[in-house]
């Protein structure tokens, strides 16, 4: 049965059970690439708060349990926090930072010196770490002008290698200040990468974006298919280059989470609609590869 679509909404919203997983099923080798925030976890004020949805978190170690299947995150988090946030499995593999950092020793390899806050990507150069320091100082410009009337605070979580700004939780007027503010920045410093994405806007030094993160994870893996789930403009990116590969004959589906606009092959409604998908496709994976 297929979920109500909206109107003029294309891709339309289909159930989980209505998409075409079987050339994904029946790949000899398939990459599962997932954001995590909005797909796996619901989205929350706290970031730090998020978690997995219980049947995603199953279905992710199940689908990682099997031969011939990686599975790996690709977000807009560092990867150290995606590591914990994630819960994930051993042999899951890491992009963070839109792909700046990654981990894609899939438990292979010894543990990271967690001490180390680089040890999932170069160190920032010098040039690097002065846009940082700006970063650092328009946060506390910014938040030393935030307007009287209205309510939320603008919050910054610091990574390696960039900045997020968040405004979820904001009154309408202070959103649309910080918003501004922050855009201007950002025209302001072309040298670096800007992305808006759910309530946020995040600065980085390093150009890369998660279609790179998802290149880097389909060569890595020599996946012969792969399956892309994200939910925010971010990730159209990677949509796009899993449609570049499919113009080449390569098997790939994406899919959009929510109803905003989206170059993405298919649509499903929320992170909940995503757990029944992947529970969906780890017992048809599984019965395939039974089967060959």
């Amino acid at each position: 049965m297929t979920a109500a679509s909206g109107p003029g909404l294309c891709p339309p919203l289909q159930d989980p059970a209505d998409v075409d997983i079987r050339a994904l099923a029946r790949t000899r080798r398939l990459l599962v690439a997932l954001d995590f925030d909005g797909v796996i976890a619901p989205l929350q004020d706290d970031p730090a708060t998020s978690a997995p949805v219980p049947e995603s978190a199953e279905a992710v170690e199940a689908l990682a349990a099997l031969p011939e299947t990686a599975v790996g995150y690709i977000s807009g988090r560092d990867v150290a926090a995606l590591k914990e946030l994630s819960r994930a499995p051993g042999p899951v593999l890491f992009v963070g930072s839109h792909g700046v950092e990654q981990d894609l020793s899939g438990g292979t390899e010894a543990s990271a010196d967690p001490a180390d806050p680089y040890r999932y990507s170069a160190a920032p150069t010098p040039a690097e770490r002065t846009l940082l320091d700006a970063l650092d100082a328009e946060f506390e410009r910014i938040t030393a002008a935030t307007p009287d009337t209205g309510h939320g605070e603008l919050r910054v979580e610091r990574k390696p290698l960039g900045r997020t700004f968040h405004t979820r939780g904001c009154s309408p007027e202070r959103t649309e200040f910080f918003a501004a503010e922050l855009r201007r920045f950002a025209e302001d410093n072309p040298e670096l990468r800007s992305l808006d994405g759910h309530d946020m806007i995040e600065f980085g030094v390093r150009m890369h974006t998660k279609g790179d993160g998802l290149d880097l994870m389909i060569d890595h893996t020599g996946a012969t298919a792969a399956l892309y789930i994200g939910d925010d403009t971010t990730d159209e990116d990677a949509f796009a280059h899993l449609d570049a590969r499919r113009e080449g004959g390569y098997e790939g589906l994406s899919i959009r989470v929510g109803t905003a606009d989206t170059c993405a092959r298919a649509r499903i409604a929320s992170p909940e609609a995503v757990a029944a998908l992947l529970t969906r496709l780890a017992a048809e994976r599984s019965a395939a590869l039974a089967g060959s």
